[in-house]
C-alpha cells in the first residue's frame, strides 16, 4: 500500500471519453494535436479525415489485436515516441468483442447456446462482453500515455419518469457506467453559428446528456480543440504544483 497526499499530485496523464454522433467530428478533433506525438488505434473506417495528416495509425482487426497493441504500448522506445493515443472508437471494439465470443470464444469451448441462432448473444456472453470491456477500457486508460476514446452516441429512456438521456453507446450497464473510468467525459454536439457549423465539446452536466469535468478548468462549452483543452486541464496541476514549492518555501517560524 502506498500512503500519500494530495499535495504530492504532479502533472497527471489525461484521461477522456469523447462521444456523440456519427460525423460530428469526434475523430478529425485529434487534428489539434502534434501528429508526430500522436497515435491512433482504429479499425480504419472513419479515418477519411485525417488522410494526409502524417498520423500514425495501428490498425486493429480483431479482439486478439488488442493483446499486441498493449504489450508494444508499454515498450520503452514507444513511450519515448508517443504522448498521446486516441482509440477510435469504443462502439467498434464493443462490437469486435462480441464477433470474438460469439464466432471464436463460444465454438471453441464447445459451448452450446441454446435455442437462439448461432450468430446471436446470450445473457452469458453478455455478461462476459460487459467484463472484458471493463478491463480493457481500465487497462488502456491506465496506460503511461494521454488516453483519448471515441464512441458513438445512443438514448435510453427511463422506464419511471419517461426521460431520455444520451449516453455512450455500449452494452448493458457499461453504457452509463463507463464515465466511471474517466476523469473528462465530452458529450460532442455541432452549433450553427454566423451561418457556419461550429463544434464543442459539453464538458459538464446537463439535462439529457452524461459529461463531466473533474478538473474544473473547462467550461460548460468548449470548442472541440483538444490541444486548448489539454493545456487548460494540465495548468491545474502546473499552479498547483507552484503553490505547493510556495508553501515548502515559507519559514516555519510565525
Amino acid at each position: 500500500m502506498k500512503q500519500f497526499n494530495t499535495n504530492e499530485i504532479q502533472e497527471t496523464k489525461i484521461k477522456i471519453l469523447i462521444y456523440g454522433k456519427s460525423g460530428v467530428g469526434k475523430t478529425s478533433s485529434v487534428l489539434s494535436l502534434k501528429p508526430e506525438t500522436t497515435l491512433i488505434i482504429s479499425d480504419e473506417s472513419g479515418l477519411l479525415a485525417l488522410a494526409g495528416k502524417s498520423f500514425d495509425v495501428w490498425r486493429v482487426d480483431n479482439w486478439d489485436d488488442l493483446h499486441k497493441i498493449y504489450a508494444d504500448l508499454l515498450k520503452p522506445e514507444n513511450q519515448t515516441k508517443y504522448k498521446t493515443i486516441m482509440l477510435d472508437s469504443l462502439t467498434e471494439l464493443n462490437e469486435m468483442c462480441k464477433d470474438q465470443i460469439v464466432k471464436k470464444d463460444r465454438p471453441e469451448k464447445g459451448i452450446n447456446p441454446g435455442k437462439v441462432y448461432d450468430e446471436m448473444m446470450t445473457m452469458a456472453d453478455y455478461g462476459l462482453l460487459q467484463t472484458r470491456m471493463m478491463r480493457f477500457i481500465r487497462s488502456f486508460r491506465d496506460l503511461p500515455y494521454h488516453v483519448i476514446m471515441t464512441c458513438l452516441e445512443d438514448s435510453q429512456k427511463d422506464e419511471t419518469t419517461g426521460a431520455t438521456q444520451i449516453t455512450p453507446s455500449l452494452n448493458g450497464k457499461l453504457a452509463s457506467n463507463v464515465s466511471a473510468y474517466f476523469d473528462e467525459v465530452f458529450w460532442m454536439i455541432t452549433k450553427e453559428e454566423d451561418q457556419q457549423i461550429v463544434r464543442y465539446f459539453v464538458t459538464g452536466k446537463v439535462p439529457k446528456a452524461l459529461a463531466k469535468d473533474r478538473s474544473g478548468s473547462l467550461e460548460l462549452y468548449e470548442p472541440a480543440n483538444l490541444s486548448v483543452i489539454f493545456k487548460k486541464i494540465l495548468s491545474v496541476f502546473k499552479k498547483a504544483d507552484k503553490k505547493n514549492k510556495e508553501g515548502k518555501n515559507e519559514s516555519p517560524v510565525a
